[in-house]
C-alpha cells in the first residue's frame, strides 16, 4: 500500500472510501451515526432539503475498516494522473479535522478521496445509484405507458 492509494471498504449495501496516508493510517470523510447525526444535519423547511456536515478524520485503516473487507481501488488511474505525494499530503495537512458539507450524491467520502488523489471529485457509487434510479424511473414510465396504451386500445375496441 502506498501513500495516495484509495481504499474501498465493503460495508454491505455501500462502500466507504478512505485514502492511505502512510504508517497504517487513512484520511476519510465521515458523518456520525445514530443520535449524534442530528447535530450534523439540518432541515430547511423552505427548500425541503437536508444539509449535513461531515468530519475529515485521520484514523488507522484497521479502525476504519472495523472488521470489514477492504482493497486498494485506484479505479480512475486510467482516466486521470494521480497527483504527487507531496501535493496530496499538503492537502491532507490542510483538511485534517475540518468539518465540510456532506452530500450523499455530490460530496461524499468517495468524492473526497478522488479529489485528494486526482484533484477531481468523482463518485462512481453515486453515479451508479442515480443511473439505477433513472433506469427504474424509465422502466416504470415505460410500464405505465404500455398500460395506458393497452387500456386505450381496449376502450377503443369496446366502443366499436
Amino acid at each position: 500500500m502506498e501513500i495516495g492509494d484509495m481504499i474501498e471498504i465493503n460495508r454491505g449495501r455501500y462502500k466507504h472510501w478512505a485514502l492511505y496516508i502512510g504508517n497504517g493510517e487513512v484520511i476519510h470523510l465521515v458523518v456520525p451515526d445514530g443520535p449524534s447525526r442530528v447535530s450534523f444535519c439540518s432541515f430547511s423547511s423552505s427548500s425541503g432539503s437536508v444539509s449535513c456536515k461531515g468530519m475529515i478524520t485521520i484514523e488507522t485503516l484497521q479502525d476504519v475498516a472495523a472488521g470489514n473487507t477492504y482493497k486498494i481501488n485506484n479505479y480512475l488511474d486510467d482516466e486521470y494522473k494521480p497527483r504527487r505525494t507531496d501535493v496530496i499530503m499538503g492537502d491532507v495537512d490542510k483538511m485534517r479535522g475540518r468539518t465540510i458539507t456532506y452530500d450523499l450524491l455530490g460530496n461524499n467520502c468517495e468524492n473526497f478521496v478522488t479529489f485528494l488523489r486526482y484533484g477531481k471529485s468523482e463518485s462512481k457509487q453515486a453515479d451508479d445509484f442515480l443511473n439505477n434510479v433513472l433506469a427504474g424511473t424509465a422502466g416504470v414510465l415505460g410500464v405505465l405507458t404500455a398500460v395506458a396504451a393497452s387500456t386505450a386500445a381496449a376502450a377503443s375496441t369496446l366502443s366499436k
